[in-house]
């Protein structure tokens, strides 16, 4: 069976005429409340994929620090000293800053939800493309023996193929940096958590961006506007307004109502799958399956409609299939939309949610200006030397087409303010005085 058969049989089952409640599991980590990211976790997970490995169940953090210095205290001269290094590597997560694999004990805490749903997010994005590992930490004799005592209580894991990416050019570029960041371990130890809330942020402002654009087949990068943190957020500089903060947050709206639905989709299939893959499946379908998939869509989203009281809507596509489709949807996003009613404020909070957990290191508020999305200067390095990655120099213009394909715009006044803060940092070889000859290196 293919795919596109797959979908179309997971579409053809998923109709139910009784009343549902909107729940959301798969394609987005947050939900409306009570979320927190905890990236040391997530680091902890995603490492694991890399390495594939995990700790076994029977994993118990206060027996195996009581090994390690058993250990270590055997090969000691002066029992003091033992005391100096269970504080050195067991006290405040020590132990993570040392190598990536024992970033691997945070899987012995209880990841928060939101954690838990990022995690199963970013190894949907490592079982669709393959990261190039080469984790090297040089551990030194106590380093190497608890190393070894971390290895007895490993067992093998793989990635779980159960969902195909949403946005199938992040997976591409999150798994390109994890693997450049793979080959530069001291930094990927520095800035696991800083990349991994970076990506949390790309992903779910490009999810937002594109959610409602099903019907044109596979997603792409979207443009969002940023300035540094430096600078002046004037109402005359329309493209921050215009493709910033404000339009992302109105994007961001639709996200629990269509993925709500799409979670119905999904229902009895083995494997998820977004909602423009059901939409090139139902194109690439027969006419027969096409006109089954219509009868069925059609009766969903008429009892849909009577159930929750909705407008009649009708859809804009040719395809009598995708036309029914689309109207299904919007009567998902319909029925939020009156703001006396519970599910309104379930929806607002989803947003609040977005701002203020998603974005909460990438907006500001600048007076009259309002709300804006800003870059800061540690973001915008580890971005820069991701975009640089192995090539250790990129063409200016280079450098901001990487920007551009991670949904990271600028204008020319973020750009003449990009090439001063390179000068100050002191990483661009410039050989002329315009950005036509300019070479930004990595600070690694």
């Amino acid at each position: 069976m293919n795919l596109s058969q797959q979908i179309i049989n997971a579409l053809s089952t998923a109709y139910s005429g009784s009343k549902e409640k909107n729940n959301l599991f798969t394609y987005l980590p947050y939900r409306n409340k009570g979320n927190r990211f905890d990236y040391a976790i997530t680091a902890g997970h995603t490492l694991g994929l890399i390495i594939g490995k995990e700790l076994k169940p029977s994993f118990r953090f206060e027996k195996f620090q009581s090994k390690c210095l058993d250990e270590i205290g055997s090969l000691l001269s002066e029992e003091s000293f033992l005391d100096h290094l269970e504080k050195m590597y067991f006290e405040n997560n020590a132990l993570q800053l040392v190598a990536p694999d024992f970033l691997l004990l945070r899987q012995s805490e209880k990841p928060p939800s939101a954690s838990k749903h990022l995690s199963e997010i970013y190894e949907s994005f490592m079982a669709f493309s393959h990261v190039d590992a080469a984790l090297d930490s040089h551990p030194n004799f106590v380093e190497t023996i608890i190393l070894k005592q971390l290895q007895g209580h490993l067992k093998d894991r793989k990635p779980n193929e159960k969902q195909y990416p949403y946005l199938p050019y992040i997976a591409e570029l999150f798994v390109k940096d994890l693997s450049f960041l793979c080959h530069k371990t001291d930094y990927l130890l520095q800035y696991s958590d800083q990349f991994l809330e970076l990506y949390n942020f790309i992903y779910c402002s490009q999810m937002a961006l594109n959610i409602r654009g099903w019907k044109s087949g596979q997603p792409g990068s979207k443009p969002l506007y940023f300035i540094l943190d430096n600078e002046k957020a004037g109402q005359e500089r329309t493209e921050i307004h215009r493709n910033g903060f404000l339009p992302l947050y109105k994007s961001s709206e639709a996200l629990f109502p269509i993925l709500s639905m799409l979670d119905r989709l999904n229902r009895d299939g083995d494997k998820k799958y977004p909602l423009w893959k059901f939409a090139e499946a139902i194109q690439e379908a027969d006419i027969e399956t096409q006109m089954k998939v219509t009868e069925i869509i059609n009766a969903w989203a008429e009892n849909f409609r009577d159930k929750n009281g909705l407008k009649v809507k009708e859809g804009t596509s040719e395809n009598p299939a995708i036309n029914a489709l689309e109207v299904l949807i919007q009567y998902a996003q319909d029925q939020f939309d009156t703001q006396s009613s519970s599910r309104h404020e379930i929806r607002t909070a989803y947003q609040k949610e977005f701002e203020k957990q998603v974005c909460r290191h990438f907006v500001q508020s600048r007076g009259r200006s309002g709300r804006v999305l800003v870059l800061s200067q540690d973001y915008l390095l580890l971005l820069t030397n991701l975009i640089v990655g192995k090539q250790q120099k990129v063409h200016f213009q280079e450098l901001l087409k990487g920007f551009r394909d991670r949904g990271v715009c600028f204008d020319k006044q973020s750009e003449k303010s990009l090439l001063t803060f390179y000068d100050r940092v002191g990483n661009v070889d410039r050989l002329s005085d315009s950005g036509d000859a300019v070479y930004v290196r990595s600070t690694i």
